[in-house]
């Protein structure tokens, strides 16, 4: 192939990652491309939305926020390989080209899944400010450079999701405790600000320009010193809590990302969907028997 013909396909597909917050779990990669997006929570299975054309768009659609609609199609993994959805387009046409698409993704991903994990680009965030201090408290939302802000912004700060939490994380056991002290700390006038970081860290406020270094912002996401013994013991307990997600987490020191490794048996039964996405593993023995905790609790 021409050098000048990959260096078009390689503009044409963007290989990316992002965060998942509010609660967070973890980091989601992301190929896209004209044809459509392959995105994956655990690096094994990507879920392959196809560019749909308007016709589509009865068909279990999904809009980005720049209004691009994308089907649902299919599922995929390198041991299983593809697995469609049950309910297809109703016109032909319609099923072949998004067939072809799909097929174009997949390649894609097969191209790609070796360089995982793939940059985090959401650099664009939205943080939950104190109010004695007017500093960067919890971490709501986060976005790519260039993309449309979100039609409402984040009502609240969350640890959890649903009343038991989900497969890849369970419930924090004090999540009410823990999101009343953070919005307290907030305060009753809520300053929650979008805010662009740079590579160093270093944050600008959208609204007024003023910037904020690197060290103000919560590295895990949350801030972790509080006056009160309880609400500190808490937020340690949280951060302990998710730590197999937070691993995914791309800037972290070395001495954070030892303290955080320390704490992956806590909730070790989340090790099996995060771990091919850690980009660095200081202690691959204490990696291994996480893992084995975690086959033995999913069969217990």
């Amino acid at each position: 192939m021409p050098n000048n013909q990959r260096n078009e396909e390689h503009e044409a597909v963007r290989s990316y990652a992002i965060r998942r917050v509010n609660p967070f779990r973890g980091v989601m990669q992301v190929i896209e491309a004209e044809e459509g997006r392959a995105l994956s929570c655990n690096g094994v299975v990507w879920e392959i939305l196809v560019r749909a054309r308007q016709s589509s768009d009865q068909d279990c659609p999904a809009r980005d926020n720049q209004g691009k609609i994308y089907y649902r199609f299919a599922m995929w993994s390198l041991g299983d390989g593809l697995l469609r959805r049950a309910n297809s387009p109703a016109d032909d046409q319609d099923y072949f080209d998004l067939a072809a698409k799909c097929e174009a993704l997949v390649a894609y991903v097969r191209a790609r899944h070796q360089q995982l994990p793939f940059k985090l680009e959401d650099n664009r965030e939205l943080w939950l400010f104190d109010s004695d201090n007017n500093s960067p408290l919890a971490l709501l939302a986060s976005l790519r450079p260039g993309a449309s802000l979100p039609a409402s912004e984040p009502g609240g700060w969350s640890c959890c999701i649903g009343a038991n939490g989900s497969r890849i994380q369970r419930r924090f056991p004090q999540s009410p405790e823990l999101e009343t002290q953070v919005w307290q700390r907030a305060g009753l006038n809520i300053n929650k600000y979008w805010i662009r970081r740079s590579a160093g860290g270093d944050g600008v406020v959208e609204t007024t320009g003023d910037t904020i270094s690197a060290n103000k912002f919560p590295v895990l996401l949350l801030e972790e010193n509080w006056t009160n013994d309880e609400e500190q013991r808490r937020a340690c307990e949280y951060i302990r809590w998710i730590s197999p997600s937070l691993l995914t987490l791309q800037q972290l020191d070395k001495a954070t990302r030892t303290r955080i490794e320390n704490n992956l048996n806590v909730q070790a039964i989340s090790i099996e969907h995060h771990w091919r996405l850690y980009p660095e593993i200081i202690n691959q023995k204490l990696l291994n028997a996480a893992r084995v905790q975690s086959r033995i609790e999913q069969c217990s």
